[in-house]
């Protein structure tokens, strides 16, 4: 199998990737109402589904090596820029759009958890 196919056989991106499609099943097709889960849960699974996405972005596009590992700078810029965008920019320019500070939580815990269990070295 591709090593860039491999890359998303990961178990927490699987598992990250199926909840959040699930609750998206949940919420906007079978029309229920979860109001923790709805709120907090898509925030805390985007930074690591996003990051798994990025790092092979960088591995398999950009062409760095199989052992390459997103840094933590480059995880806390990420972690910056999206919540700038989601919890600034977005309110900003669309009022469906609410600045929800709770939501940087659950983007630092999702950080947080990406690199501690997701962030790993590829097998060449």
């Amino acid at each position: 199998m591709k090593k860039s196919i491999a890359h998303f056989l990961d178990p927490w991106f699987i598992c990250f990737s199926l909840l959040f499609i699930s609750h998206q099943i949940l919420q906007w097709i079978l029309g229920i109402q979860l109001t923790w889960i709805d709120s907090y849960l898509d925030p805390i699974l985007m930074m690591p589904i996003t990051l798994h996405i990025v790092l092979w972005e960088r591995r398999y596009i950009v062409g760095r090596s199989s052992q390459y590992t997103l840094s933590k700078i480059t995880l806390f810029h990420y972690f910056l820029l999206v919540s700038i965008i989601a919890e600034v920019i977005f309110p900003l320019l669309q009022p469906l759009f609410v600045a929800d500070w709770a939501d940087v939580l659950c983007y630092a815990i999702g950080t947080v958890f990406y690199y501690i269990f997701m962030n790993q070295q590829g097998v060449d």
